[in-house]
Order: structure tokens, then sequence, then C-alpha cells
């Protein structure tokens, strides 16, 4: 948990807001000792993580590490934050890899425990692009499943920084 914390808190800024020792495991009913710690995102909600006593709980299974698979995304609201975050990040000696994704501006690096996260912006004119998706949303999502696999993302790469 300390490297957690130093990842969430030092690096990214998420404070601490919650730390629960607990004796017993309501997933397996059995007794156990662990601690579930929560750090804000800043809207009020919080992501948690649990570190179990040795000897308390089986092995954990392996986390995906394709970003397409399993990741959080936490939003700022400039690509100036993103940019902060991502100096902060390759600061503390992590991965990071920055992708114009045409409607947003990201950042991804991997945590201590081997979590993606993705520090993400909406572009200067990423409203108007959400629009316009959302209009085609069931359209596109009908053509992909009847397999239709000709890419509708013509703003990837594109925006001006």
């Amino acid at each position: 948990m300390t490297a957690t914390r130093a990842f969430y808190e030092g690096v990214l800024q998420l404070p601490l807001v919650g730390t629960w020792t607990e004796a017993y495991d309501v997933i397996k009913q059995t007794p156990s000792n662990y601690v579930h710690c929560f750090f804000e995102v800043g809207d009020g909600s919080a992501l948690g993580f649990f570190q179990f006593e040795e000897g308390m709980r089986d092995e954990p299974m392996p986390m995906p590490r394709d970003p397409y698979e399993h990741h959080v995304s936490l939003g700022v609201d400039t690509m100036e934050t993103v940019d902060y975050f991502r100096k902060r990040i390759e600061d503390a000696g992590a991965p990071v890899e920055i992708v114009d994704h045409g409607y947003c501006y990201s950042c991804y690096t991997e945590d201590p425990n081997g979590m993606i996260v993705e520090i993400s912006t909406i572009v200067p004119n990423g409203i108007e692009i959400l629009e316009q998706s959302a209009r085609t949303a069931e359209a596109d999502l009908e053509n992909w499943l009847a397999g239709v696999r000709e890419p509708n993302n013509q703003w990837r790469g594109k925006t001006k920084i």
C-alpha cells in the first residue's frame, strides 16, 4: 500500500480520504485482516484499494495489462493539466504514453499495482465532436455489429496543441 499511496497521493495528488482496517472478509465470509484505502478523485468519488495481511487471502487473479481491456480514466479540465501530470509521472520514473483520440487528449501510465491509469481532457472542439458522435452513435454501433469495420474517427491525431 506504500507504493500505491506514493503514486496516487504523491504523483497524481489524489488525497487519501479514508482508511478502514477490517477483520472480516465479506466476500469469502471468513475472518481476515485487511486495510481498505480511498483516494478522492475530486468530484466526491474515490478510487479504493485493498491490502490483505500476508496469508489472509489467496493470491489475486492476474489483472489484464491491455488498456483496451481494463483501465481507469481520470478527467481534468485542460490539456496543460494533462501535461502537468505527464511530467510528474515521468519524474516519478513511470512509463507514459500520450494519445490524441481526436475528441480527448490522454496520458496513459501504469500504477504500482499494474493498473493502467489514463488522465484525459476534452479537446477545445471536443464538445462539438461528441455531440456529432451522439447523433450517429446508434447507427455506428449497428454498423459495427453488422460487420462494418471502416473507421469513423476522422479527428484522431489532429488536435492542435
